[in-house]
């Protein structure tokens, strides 16, 4: 026992000589404020300043539960005398949370006195530490979310069940340990475990937050894998007072939009082996030989690629009689590809495909060379590519419309997601076709079908990568457009329908511009012909508006381009969007 540390210990919860220190947590999509992550601190200059001493120590005298219930009513006290706003995040160790003499109740006690919701409090429980009763520890968090907390696992990842933890628990958030967010700009498997991490959560409504985040690179690779919330040194250090808002510097200036992860040249990244320029062939074969899966290295200085060898290059030069004699002693960079194609990480599957491929390529390269900002970020395979884009066309034809191949729900809700992480401003158009069912009616489903495609193909004339083009269902379609020029586009498609449309009409209906049949209670009444309206929604309402949101505003436009003489409503006044929200 060591009884000085035991003593500074005593001494410090008798005076409640702690510190409390925040870390701001901001969503990096609204460039806002998520909440704060509370930290404890010891004395200044006492051995136990720093909190793995303070906690350990509290753990070997059996005083962990009384430390962290100190921690806890002076961080909720700091909390809420500074006026923070968001969610404060409270760690709690599954060793004290199981102790027969942590208080219960006290905590719901202490917000009532200060006045903060339960629901603004997160009970973060780290899976570091081992509990040896996981029912208990269910049982316990269960606890505090009946009585209003959110909950949520710290350093997913890093500990002894995590998975096992994330699944039983079902928490609010899950925090992902800081090992997998280092170097992720540069490292494909970490970027490959956040990626799934992200896609799970958003199965499971669960939150993720990534931790201990340092650099710009780490910052752009997850808020393009997906990630929102965000913590680190880059972001905020840890402090009494911490900041409120994200720096200028981490606030993109430009609305560029980047491919999805899986769209993009890094989804096909795999590790390089690289090797100096001045490597002998005789090593290089070494290397071979002893990696038979091994099909190609990259030649490289500073990581800086300066061309590619393959397995088959080296063979083929060594096959020739006497010619690993004549050639070992040679530096690889006499041999290497220097033309070998390089292309950024952010690059679309598209473009890749179309370089590999160019009039001015002989053959089809079997690997390339994939960069982040110049540097050796890894090696692409052509195969890769191509299992990829077939992958691609195989889901899209899934998801498509089967009457006009157009894609349908499940590419639409990808697109509008795809804007939001970007935080890329758009237009969100929505076409309708008005008094549709008589047409169904008189002239039947496959006249009616025409018309539709009619529709499809009027729309598709303005497609383009800034204009996605959508089929919801029915006679429902969809323009997702990056560029103002779509309000102009909406405007010209209703009137060449317009012109279109007596097409589908015999004489008689067409010269009457009205036509007899049963409206929906079964009644014989007079139609007007079929027309269609859009409803267009501006930047000022798609920005940050979630799912149901948008579906709420382009109801409300549909309804008011339906009653508009010119089947057109621009929904555009911001007063528009909070009617609607308050409706």
């Amino acid at each position: 026992m060591n009884l000085p540390l035991a003593h500074e210990l005593e001494n410090i919860i008798v005076n409640e000589a702690i510190s409390p220190l925040f870390q701001p947590i901001f969503n990096i999509l609204e460039h806002k404020i998520h909440g704060f992550e509370a930290l404890s601190r010891g004395p200044e200059h006492s051995p136990l300043h720093s909190p793995v001493p303070l906690f350990q120590t509290a753990a070997q005298q059996g005083r962990l539960s009384e430390l962290e219930t100190l921690c806890r009513r002076i961080s909720l006290e700091q909390f809420k005398l500074r006026h923070f706003q968001g969610r404060l995040f409270i760690n709690i160790s599954p060793k004290a949370l199981l102790d027969p003499s942590h208080p219960k109740g006290m905590t719901l006690q202490l917000l009532q006195q200060l006045g903060i919701a339960p629901s603004q409090v997160v009970i973060e429980l780290s899976e570091q530490y081992p509990a040896d009763d996981i029912d208990l520890l269910k049982a316990c968090l269960h606890h505090y979310r009946n009585q209003g907390f959110m909950t949520a696992i710290d350093d997913l990842g890093a500990g002894y069940s995590g998975l096992r933890l994330w699944s039983e628990l079902a928490p609010d958030y899950v925090k992902i340990d800081r090992h997998f967010i280092q170097q992720i700009d540069s490292t494909p498997v970490k970027q490959e475990f956040v990626r799934s991490i992200v896609e799970l959560c958003q199965s499971l409504t669960c939150k993720v937050i990534a931790e201990g985040i340092e650099t710009q690179a780490e910052l752009a690779v997850l808020k393009q894998l997906g990630i929102v919330y965000c913590q680190g040194y880059l972001l905020g250090r840890p402090a009494p007072q911490p900041c409120h808002s994200m720096q200028a510097i981490l606030v993109p200036h430009n609305n560029q939009a980047l491919p999805r992860y899986s769209e993009s040249a890094e989804s096909l990244c795999s590790p390089g082996i690289t090797v100096p320029p001045t490597l002998k062939l005789k090593q290089l074969s070494d290397t071979f030989m002893s990696q038979p899966a091994l099909q190609a290295v990259v030649v490289a200085q500073d990581n800086v690629p300066q061309g590619i060898i393959s397995r088959a290059t080296l063979l083929e030069l060594f096959s020739s009689p006497y010619g690993r004699a004549l050639h070992e002693n040679h530096a690889v960079s006499e041999v290497m590809d220097p033309q070998v194609l390089q292309i950024e990480a952010n690059e679309p599957l598209s473009n890749v495909s179309q370089l590999l491929t160019s009039e001015t390529a002989n053959t089809v390269a079997q690997q390339f060379i994939i960069l982040r900002r110049g540097k050796l970020l890894g090696i692409g395979h052509t195969k890769d590519l191509l299992q990829r884009i077939t992958e691609h066309r195989i889901k899209m034809a899934r998801h498509a419309n089967p009457l006009t191949d157009l894609p349908g729900n499940v590419p639409i809700q990808e697109e509008l997601k795809r804007l939001a992480i970007q935080q890329k401003p758009f237009y969100l158009a929505y076409f309708d076709l008005c008094h549709f069912k008589p047409y169904n009616d008189i002239y039947g489903f496959c006249r009616g079908d025409e018309v539709i495609c009619e529709v499809a193909h009027l729309l598709l004339k303005y497609k383009s990568d800034h204009c996605f083009i959508g089929h919801v269902g029915g006679d429902d379609f969809v323009i997702i457009s990056t560029s103002e020029q779509v309000i102009g586009h909406c405007q010209r498609i209703l009137a060449e329908f317009e012109v279109r449309k007596k097409l589908f009409y015999s004489s008689e209906h067409w010269q009457a511009q009205q036509m007899l049949a049963e409206d929906r209670q079964g009644q014989a009444c007079y139609h007007k012909l079929v027309s269609l309206c859009v409803g267009l929604l501006t930047p000022q309402h798609t920005n940050n508006s979630n799912e149901h949101r948008l579906s709420i505003l382009s109801a409300k436009a549909k309804k008011q381009a339906k009653s508009a003489r010119n089947g057109f409503c621009l929904l555009e006044s911001p007063e528009d969007n909070l009617q609607v929200l308050i409706a």
